[in-house]
């Protein structure tokens, strides 16, 4: 196989199957990539998070890139990467978001106790901030054995 090229059908297959997109933020100065956890839900990557620096730069600036990656059952050699650019928004009503967030905690069922009390904890100190990824272009490759 080497290199290749993704075909539409398994990109969204990637973007289905993963669960954590690192999405780079540009405002001003300040550049900041992050990884989040997120959900593939009617077209867009989608998440739950906090009010901080994530929120901040993508309200000043919606155009964001980002990136998912395949690899945790191959390893290095054999992979699959999505990757492209898109539009950063908030999702105010919970009736908007509710659909996406039971999708997304079902995604994170095997989380251990700890770390999904640490996420309630921030949650409930913090706030709640939904955000969508409206994807305005999009690409994927592969690489492994032929």
């Amino acid at each position: 196989m080497g290199f290749q090229d993704l075909a539409p059908q398994e990109i969204e297959l990637v973007l289905e199957k993963e669960r954590v997109v690192r999405i780079g933020f540009s405002a001003g100065d300040e550049q900041c990539l992050v990884p989040v956890f997120y959900v593939f839900f009617d077209g867009a990557l989608c998440g739950l998070t906090t009010r901080g620096r994530k929120p901040r730069l993508g309200e000043t600036n919606p155009s964001v890139s980002f990136q998912v990656d395949s690899t945790f059952v191959t390893g290095p050699w054999e992979w699959a990467s999505v990757s492209g650019q898109g539009r950063f928004s908030r999702i105010d009503q919970p009736g908007d978001y509710g659909h996406f967030a039971a999708k997304l905690q079902l995604k994170l069922g095997d989380a251990p106790d700890w770390a999904a009390l640490m996420l309630q904890d921030r949650f409930a100190s913090l706030g709640l901030y939904a955000w969508r990824i409206e994807m305005t272009s999009v690409s994927g490759r592969a690489h492994g054995p032929d």
